[in-house]
């Protein structure tokens, strides 16, 4: 990434929130560096995970408002995945004061579930998350990106003014739609890989 052309990074960081293959081009060229960002800062896999995933999803909103002449692209990208570690250390201060209280019981509730599930799909999946996302309908879009970007599914109810069944519901089929588009994806690369091997 040295020998990059700042410029250039700059052209795709700001191209991201609309072009599939930018955003692919910066997820490529910066998950790593997040990856040890985060490796630094959080004490398990699972929060690792959890700030990679929400950092480049929280970009295809913050790269709209992405201006080179503030922050380069690194940076820029690193005070995304700050931010998301803050957060994730938030919600591990309040789980570990009730894990004090409760005597370790375990406080994993089906919000943090689908929160969790939902990030951790969007890690392994991160090449093709702006295609198979933008494929999602609105109304269940809107609730796969609050998700995404750190809300329970009954914030994100509230959110939306709709019932926590509703988002449940939505976030549901919004994660099926995406995990459709992906797997179709995959299967239509190793198609192709195949083909271009037996014409070698």
């Amino acid at each position: 990434m040295s020998s990059a052309d700042p410029t250039d990074e700059a052209d795709l960081l700001v191209a991201a929130a609309h072009d599939v293959a930018a955003f692919e081009a910066v997820y490529r060229r910066y998950v790593r560096r997040v990856t040890a960002f985060a490796a630094k800062r959080c004490s398990s896999a699972d929060d690792v995970a959890d700030v990679v995933a929400q950092t480049f999803i929280r970009l295809l909103d913050a790269a709209e408002r992405y201006d080179p002449a503030r922050a380069e692209p690194g940076p820029f990208l690193l005070g995304i995945a700050a931010n998301v570690v803050r957060d994730v250390h938030r919600r591990g201060s309040r789980q570990q004061a009730l894990v004090d209280r409760l005597a370790g019981r375990h406080l994993l509730n089906s919000d943090d579930a689908e929160r969790i599930d939902a990030a951790i799909d969007a890690a392994r999946a991160a090449e093709g998350v702006r295609s198979a996302v933008d494929a999602v309908p609105a109304g269940e879009q809107e609730v796969l990106l609050l998700v995404a970007g750190g809300r329970t599914p009954t914030e994100a109810a509230e959110e939306l003014g709709i019932s926590p069944a509703a988002a449940r519901t939505r976030l549901t089929r919004a994660r099926r739609r995406v995990r459709s588009s992906l797997a179709d994806s995959t299967t239509t690369d190793t198609d192709t890989e195949t083909d271009e091997q037996e014409r070698a």
